[in-house]
């Protein structure tokens, strides 16, 4: 919670260190103009809340995003393994013809 600018306890204090009415004034305009221009740079909890939403609602989209992309991974790791299977025993089954075919005819 911002804590109020107290002006008048300001140019109190100003006049009381030797400005005069017109010094202290001026001072006291620019702190108060520096010190709003300051708070309205501040977010609000409303703004917070939202900035806050959005990153969830971003985090939940890139979160699908991922599983999705997870799971065609795996589904393109499945068919690549059954591939190698395939070759593998393909090549063991000719391999073994080529064995037996030299045992028998070499």
């Amino acid at each position: 919670m911002a804590v109020a600018l107290d002006t008048l306890e300001v140019s109190k204090r100003l006049k009381g260190a030797g400005f005069d009415d017109a010094q202290a004034e001026a001072l006291v305009g620019v702190l108060r103009e520096s010190r709003e221009a300051e708070l309205s740079r501040l977010a609000t909890k409303d703004e917070l809340l939202a900035v806050k939403n959005e990153l969830k609602a971003d985090i939940a989209r890139l979160e699908t995003a991922m599983n999705a992309g997870f799971a065609a991974l795996r589904a393109e790791m499945e068919i690549m393994r059954r591939d190698i299977t395939i070759r593998l025993g393909g090549m063991l089954v000719v391999a073994t013809g080529v064995l037996l075919a030299a045992k028998f005819f070499g």
